[in-house]
């Protein structure tokens, strides 16, 4: 790590700007703050030119406090009073284990974003399932990604099996989602959790062959139709077009009917993961989007989860309501 270069602390972005003598670093975060940063909690950017606009600079600064709360350093940030703590992973890939001590932050709410597994093994998933009970978060959420192909059974039978588990034997897919007991699982469903509509989806624009894939367009359109118009926290595996969807070769994989879904909607908070290397968050005037992979383009677990506050939920979507009517009024 050199000063100057950018990099991600708890899903913010930020630039290098002093190595201490006791191994810590100054941190200039996008929000023109600086934090001092232990070295294991600091990610370099994925992107040295990912693009923040001003205006998102604007939003996340202000999305406190009556809007949602990135925590920059969960591990000596307390909550305010009656507010509640989300902490976000995705793209754990069956290494939830090896993710360090120090990225596990105590919750009152964790949610995962997908891709829980390599491809479907059910001994990940059972795995993965102690992990949770053993997390400290009072309630857990979690969706399915394109990975976890034995949760689509309709993908699974017909190419997943033969695709990556040939010669090894098929699982019986039909046991995939009673092995995780540990949480509320999501799948095109809703939840509430303290108050807060949440809504899962483990859809994405055809990727690769995977499982829950859907074609551009009207398929995709119509998935997104099922979100509930009066929704707090939304969880896709995949993201929204712009919005941490960019891939290492240059292109994004978002999907632009999610875009528009959410813009319809008041969403306070949009997580999913889906593309490793686009790693972290931003915000419009209404929304912040968190991309939580937990892996990064290697594969390597070392990303730190997103950590976000919420205030109660009445609150929140008053603060959320006002700040839609004032994105939607003319300049």
């Amino acid at each position: 790590m050199q000063v100057g270069a950018p990099v991600v602390v708890a899903g913010r972005l930020g630039v290098l700007a002093l190595h201490k003598d006791d191994g810590t670093w100054n941190v200039k975060l996008d929000d023109g703050t600086v934090a001092n940063v232990p070295a294991e909690f600091i990610s370099m950017s994925a992107n040295s030119t990912k693009e923040i606009s001003s205006g998102e600079r604007r939003g996340l600064a202000s999305w406190a406090p009556a809007g949602a709360r990135l925590v920059r350093a969960p591990w000596d940030e307390t909550k305010p009073e009656g507010w509640t703590r989300f902490v976000c992973f995705s793209d754990t890939h069956g290494l939830h284990d090896e993710i360090p001590k120090k990225h596990r932050p105590a919750a009152d709410i964790l949610l995962h974003a997908g891709d829980f597994t390599n491809t479907g093994e059910l001994e990940q998933v059972e795995s993965l399932n102690k992990w949770l009970q053993a997390y400290p978060a009072t309630e857990k959420i979690v969706i399915a990604g394109n990975h976890d192909v034995t949760f689509h059974e309709e993908y699974y039978r017909k190419t997943g099996a033969m695709r990556f588990h040939h010669g090894c034997g098929a699982y019986d897919c039909t046991k995939a989602k009673a092995l995780l007991t540990a949480c509320t699982y999501l799948e095109d469903s809703p939840t509430e959790v303290r108050g807060y509509r949440i809504y899962g989806s483990p859809w994405q624009p055809e990727f690769c062959d995977w499982a829950f894939n859907l074609p551009k367009g009207a398929a995709c359109r119509k998935c997104w139709e099922a979100i509930p118009m009066e929704l707090d926290v939304l969880v896709t595996h995949g993201p929204p077009l712009g919005r941490g969807d960019r891939c290492s070769p240059g292109h994004r994989a978002g999907c632009d009917e999610l875009l528009a879904a959410v813009k319809a909607r008041k969403v306070s908070v949009h997580v999913f993961g889906h593309i490793h290397e686009d790693y972290g968050c931003s915000a419009d005037e209404v929304t912040l989007f968190a991309n939580a992979s937990t892996c990064t383009e290697g594969y390597c677990p070392s990303n730190a989860p997103i950590v976000f506050d919420l205030p109660p939920a009445t609150e929140l979507r008053k603060a959320t309501a006002t700040a839609a009517a004032a994105s939607r009024s003319p300049a």
